[in-house]
């Protein structure tokens, strides 16, 4: 593990220093975050009371080896050239509440690339193209904390296929922001024994993205990406698969464009990939399409469609979305039918208004409120005679005592049919938090019920009907840097 990380290191920061006078070191800056709570609580469960302290802390420390933004061989201006590309460069000391004091060391590079520019004319060296596609991605849950990612299959339809190869375009954002590409890819490559076959230790962050060859080892078996896209972060035995035999390579080829011919009044993005045999992995023709516009200030209609043919299986999947936006209101549909199952519908309204004042969504300052209505699957539950309904409504309001006390009043409920065996689930919470100074609260807070967060359904975890869910009081102390 050292050894990874030590060689991890020594090629980024040689990467600093070997692309050139314009690749330059970041800024000195350091990023730290921490809090700390203590608390004391009463859940008042059905096999008896418990209640006693808790103890809880978190923190991370950040700081970039290159600055947010991409580091190139050489200046943009020159009509001809070679560009290497590092993006959102970082190393993270970070760890979780009730870790025991455990942490890990994050390393992550968002991306690299490199390239051939003539005249706005690109040719990709490295960075394999991208088959896939996913304009059509559902709304974020109503509830999420910092773990939210877009993985849950169920709503998650991003059909594609892997490979090597390259990507030759033009971009020109002079010219309408015009990006336009042709792909050419394999299934394999001329050499299958320089591919990374041999088993190597790598950290994943809970955000890296296992792709459909690559699998991890969970201590039993190999899990590859198209069963789990975002393994939890640890450190873990890694391999791709690669085709053994280069005679048997396949190919695919993909066609991106994406321009703003109005501005923000209209932009839109296509994309067309395909493979031309059968016998290649995960054979399908793919496609999708966004279009975005924003014809005035705080409006934002939005629009995707994703679709596939498998040419295994002889079938054809898709879903869409349609989002629109002012300022304090939004809704949107989203529809699919994938794996046969038939078409079903997605739909939810919501309402919101923040309390920060620098927010031009605030309706009154220091006013957190909103109320949301979802229905998913809804054809599909209907049909089973269920009627999947979801809704929540919350406030806070923040009053501020002088320039660095303040009080905040708070109430959330949840309500969700078709919870368990039950028709109804019902939670909801109640309390207050105080500062006394700037990075110091204090909260009281009785919760009855309690919900799952990061989904679309299923929200309601324990219902305070049926007794499900006693209640739970908690008096806390957090201290935050």
């Amino acid at each position: 593990m050292k050894k990874y990380l030590l060689v991890s290191l020594t090629i980024l920061f040689a990467a600093t220093f070997v692309w050139a006078q314009n690749a330059a070191t970041a800024e000195p800056s350091v990023d730290i975050e921490a809090d700390a709570t203590l608390s004391w609580g009463i859940d008042l469960g059905p096999g008896g009371a418990k209640h006693g302290f808790k103890n809880e802390a978190s923190w991370s420390v950040k700081f970039p080896l290159l600055k947010k933004a991409d580091k190139t061989s050489t200046k943009n201006d020159v009509p001809v050239y070679g560009e290497v590309s590092l993006t959102d460069v970082g190393l993270n000391l970070v760890s979780e509440k009730d870790s025991g004091g455990r942490f890990a060391l994050d390393g992550n590079v968002g991306g690299l690339e490199a390239k051939l520019v003539i005249y706005g004319a690109y040719l990709t060296v490295f960075d394999t193209p991208d088959f896939s596609t996913n304009y059509a991605e559902i709304w974020v849950p109503v509830d999420k904390n910092k773990k939210y990612r877009p993985q849950d299959k169920g709503y998650r339809f991003d059909p594609g296929f892997d490979g090597y190869g390259t990507k030759i375009g033009y971009a020109n954002k002079d010219f309408m922001d015009l990006d336009v590409g042709l792909k050419l890819g394999s299934s394999s490559n001329w050499d299958p024994n320089s591919a990374s076959t041999i088993y190597h230790q790598k950290y994943f962050d809970g955000n890296t993205v296992l792709k459909d060859k690559e699998a991890i080892w969970n201590g039993t078996t190999w899990v590859y990406g198209s069963t789990t896209r975002f393994p939890a972060a640890g450190w873990y035995y890694f391999k791709k698969d690669t085709d053994p035999d280069p005679a048997t390579s396949q190919y695919g080829v993909g066609f991106d464009l994406s321009m703003k011919p109005l501005d923000k009044m209209l932009a839109f993005a296509l994309t067309v990939n395909t493979t031309l045999s059968k016998s290649y992995p995960d054979a399908n023709l793919n496609f999708g399409v966004e279009v975005t516009s924003e014809p005035m200030d705080g409006l934002k209609l939005q629009a995707g469609f994703d679709g596939a043919y498998d040419f295994t299986n002889a079938t054809f999947e898709w879903d869409t979305v349609f989002t629109a936006g002012y300022k304090w209101i939004s809704a949107g549909v989203y529809a699919e039918d994938l794996s046969g199952t038939g078409t079903d519908l997605s739909v939810f309204a919501q309402f919101v208004t923040k309390g920060d004042k620098k927010d031009a969504t605030n309706l009154v300052e220091g006013l957190d409120a909103g109320a949301y209505v979802g229905m998913y699957r809804l054809i599909g539950n209907l049909s089973s005679s269920k009627f999947p309904l979801f809704a929540k409504v919350w406030g806070a309001y923040k009053i501020n005592i002088n320039d660095s006390m303040w009080l905040k009043p708070f109430a959330d409920v949840w309500l969700e049919t078709n919870h368990g065996s039950s028709a109804v689930g019902l939670a909801y919470d109640l309390g207050v938090k105080f500062s006394p100074v700037e990075k110091v609260e204090v909260q009281a807070k009785w919760n009855h019920g309690s919900i799952n967060k990061n989904t679309h359904m299923g929200i309601i975890k324990k219902s305070v009907l049926n007794s499900e869910h006693y209640g739970k009081f908690v008096l806390s102390l957090t201290l935050t840097y």
